[in-house]
């Protein structure tokens, strides 16, 4: 990955969380529909078996290893990027990480993130159903917008903040991420303020809510890569972490605060979701940065900084003083 589009590539790494449930959902309500929940599980254990299959055939450790991969694009993917030593991958400081406090920026904002993505997605299709009054299979077709919605959101955040150069790296993912969770938030409060018989405003509101968290590829997870550089699999690993944590719990949270999914409990899930989403950004924006860790900086960058030092200083140009002294005098008459 080119360091100089790591929010492109970010987008593309991440799009899958938002892929994956516009294609399922439509094609798990038609299926329950016509031929009961079966066939649901059926279809998602082919479509897995045949995902995996083409993962091992395509996947390799290292760009230098595909055979897809052309001598130009392996220079264009290693520009601006630091050699690090086996030893150095091996030796991974976990000591350090996890004392940085821009790496817990990142998961923190991972999981208001996660916790407002899986609300919606777990349980979009039942507050469409039971507080808005859609149909089991309209319902499967309508849940999927908001995620192509932030999707395409995503894919067009990574490659603007790519562009974005004029811009401090740092100040640039907080604004990002800024956009994305006090805009879900805002659309979360208007959705519990909203009375449930506008079905559409209130689909609206939901829809938007979801699609401002596509601006996060600009924000927290582009962070992770900045910061560790190649340390990044383990700090954004923890994002992952953070996905799965809140896939636990969320459902634990809305059987509290809405047993009987009635509009009013459901008020109550939204106004606690857009307090997380507020309070975790305010997290990442005091202590997110874009600047590489110390701990992150490879011996080989250390060695070209030391080297570059050197020879300027040995470069330097002699005073006016020296230079005449060294000079040959010219002959007297």
């Amino acid at each position: 990955m080119d360091i100089f589009q790591n929010g492109m590539m970010v987008s593309a790494l991440v799009a899958h969380f938002q892929l994956a449930p516009a294609i399922t959902m439509p094609i798990g309500g038609f299926l329950c529909t016509n031929f009961g929940w079966p066939s649901v599980y059926y279809w998602h254990g082919i479509a897995s078996f045949v995902l995996f299959a083409f993962f091992i055939l395509a996947y390799r450790n290292s760009p230098s290893k595909h055979p897809f991969v052309s001598d130009i694009e392996l220079n264009k993917i290693a520009l601006g990027k630091d050699v690090v030593t086996k030893s150095e991958q091996r030796q991974v400081p976990y000591a350090k990480i996890l004392k940085t406090y821009a790496v817990w920026a990142v998961w923190i904002a991972a999981v208001g993130n996660f916790t407002c993505v899986n609300l919606m997605f777990l349980y979009s299709p039942t507050f469409l159903h039971a507080v808005l009054g859609f149909h089991v299979h309209h319902t499967g077709i309508t849940a999927a917008f908001p995620p192509l919605l932030q999707f395409a959101i995503k894919i067009a955040c990574g490659v603007a903040s790519d562009k974005i150069r004029n811009v401090n790296e740092s100040t640039k993912l907080k604004v990002f991420n800024s956009l994305a969770f006090f805009g879900s938030a805002a659309c979360l409060m208007a959705l519990a303020l909203t009375d449930p018989q506008y079905r559409l405003l209130s689909f609206g509101f939901l829809a938007v809510s979801i699609g401002f968290l596509g601006l996060t590829t600009g924000g927290f997870f582009k962070s992770g890569p900045l910061i560790a550089r190649h340390y990044a699999s383990f700090v954004t690993g923890n994002v992952s972490l953070g996905m799965t944590l809140t896939m636990i719990l969320v459902p634990f949270g809305v059987s509290i605060l809405a047993p009987d999914n009635s509009a009013e409990q459901w008020k109550r899930v939204f106004f606690v979701t857009a307090v997380i989403l507020v309070t975790t950004n305010v997290f990442f924006v005091v202590f997110g940065s874009a600047t590489i860790c110390s701990w992150a900086i490879s011996q080989s960058a250390v060695q070209s900084q030391t080297n570059s030092t050197r020879f300027s200083i040995n470069t330097k140009v002699l005073p006016v003083e020296n230079r005449n002294s060294n000079t040959e005098r010219p002959a007297a008459n």
